[in-house]
């Protein structure tokens, strides 16, 4: 029977909690398991507009309403100085479009915890995993107290098992170090129209402001490991000065700055050695550079095919998570995933060139786009809804 069908997804953070949400509307039992339920590391998601609507659509009423609207995008190539002159503007048409959104990942993380809870195929197991392993049908869990239990598909979302992925046979892709460490906080500054996500492109790093409020914008800013602007983010006072002396005609005022998060930033693209009945979700999967902010984006398109397969084997009675599903699957997102990775890094790779000749050519090119409708609109159709839509 398709309704005796069980998935099991290893991990409850986001990326988990949200794959459980969207397949819990379909006829699976699911378990969702951690034995790690520590609070979950709380950081801004900008959303595009395809995806917010998707997850408005699926019952996510709330997240609408508790989420920053984003009404333009600002490129600033800052290779020789910080410079408030746009070189690259994306504007939505009229007043009521939207291009994007920026929400808190815990506000999203509750609020889908709070549906999973009351939902009668949804079940949570608090319990330390010992080895995943096949048998003739399923793929088989087999707990710490000894206790087993038998899927039709596992996903694996979090890499917090590191003793797991041995098992799981993963193999790496693509793995290289950009050299560069994210640092993210919040800047609270006098309160403004606050509805325009900017990316500046400095000389040894991006730096990215996500408007959450008219009174905080998150900050990601990407810097090289030998670069001397760590002074700046060594120290609040530094940190604050530094914004205000460079961006105060953005933010009028700045008053003060959070608590800092450092993270290392590589480009990440595993794959599995042996695919049967087991599929990768986020960071496990990939990791991308933060500098367009598209890594939950293409996450979430991954689970929105992830349910139409499944909606597409149970129209036809068909099993789930066996060799026809899995290739099914991969065959609706790897090339995208793959094509989408690659573009992000040869982003990087053009703003990470310091060649003075080179970035007045890249200044200039920008400028030719600025003024071209056609490609505009394309970029920002690919940032929306992937590569291939």
């Amino acid at each position: 029977m398709l309704n005796s069908q069980k998935i099991c997804i290893i991990g409850s953070g986001l990326t988990g909690s949200t794959i459980a949400y969207l397949l819990s509307k379909l006829k699976l039992q699911i378990d969702i398991v951690d034995d790690n339920y520590k609070k979950k590391i709380s950081t801004k998601l900008a959303l595009s507009k395809s995806s917010l609507d998707q997850l408005h659509n699926s019952g996510l009423k709330e997240i609408k309403k508790k989420s920053n609207p984003i009404k333009n995008i600002y490129l600033y190539d800052s290779y020789s100085e910080i410079n408030l002159e746009k070189d690259l503007k994306f504007s939505s048409s009229n007043k009521e479009k939207v291009l994007a959104y920026i929400i808190d990942s815990t506000t999203l993380l509750s609020h889908l915890n709070k549906n999973l809870r009351n939902l009668n195929n949804i079940n949570f197991i608090k319990k330390k995993i010992s080895s995943i392993s096949d048998n003739n049908i399923f793929k088989t869990i087999t707990f710490e107290d000894f206790s087993k239990k038998n899927y039709s598909l596992v996903i694996l979302t979090s890499g917090n098992n590191l003793e797991l992925l041995p098992k799981i046979n993963l193999k790496t892709i693509i793995h290289k170090s950009y050299n560069e460490d994210a640092y993210v906080f919040s800047l609270s500054h006098k309160k403004i129209i606050n509805n325009s996500a900017r990316q500046f492109f400095l000389k040894d790093g991006p730096l990215a402001f996500l408007p959450v409020s008219g009174e905080k914008t998150f900050v990601i800013w990407s810097i090289k490991k030998d670069s001397f602007n760590k002074k700046y983010v060594s120290n609040k006072n530094y940190l604050l000065n530094f914004f205000n002396k460079n961006f105060k005609e953005l933010f009028k005022d700045i008053n003060s700055v959070s608590d800092i998060s450092v993270f290392n930033l590589d480009y990440v693209f595993n794959e599995l050695k042996e695919f049967k009945r087991t599929l990768l979700f986020g960071d496990i999967a990939s990791k991308i550079h933060p500098i367009a902010g598209q890594g939950w984006n293409m996450t979430l398109r991954n689970t929105f095919s992830l349910v139409k397969v499944i909606k597409n084997f149970e129209d036809l009675g068909l099993e789930i998570g066996n060799n026809i599903f899995i290739e099914k699957y991969l065959d609706e997102v790897k090339l995208n995933n793959f094509a989408f990775t690659t573009l992000i890094d040869g982003i990087r790779k053009i703003f990470d060139i310091k060649i003075d000749g080179y970035a007045t050519m890249r200044k200039n090119t920008l400028s030719i786009i600025d003024k071209n409708y056609f490609i505009k609109n394309n970029l920002a159709k690919v940032a929306d809804k992937g590569l291939f839509i």
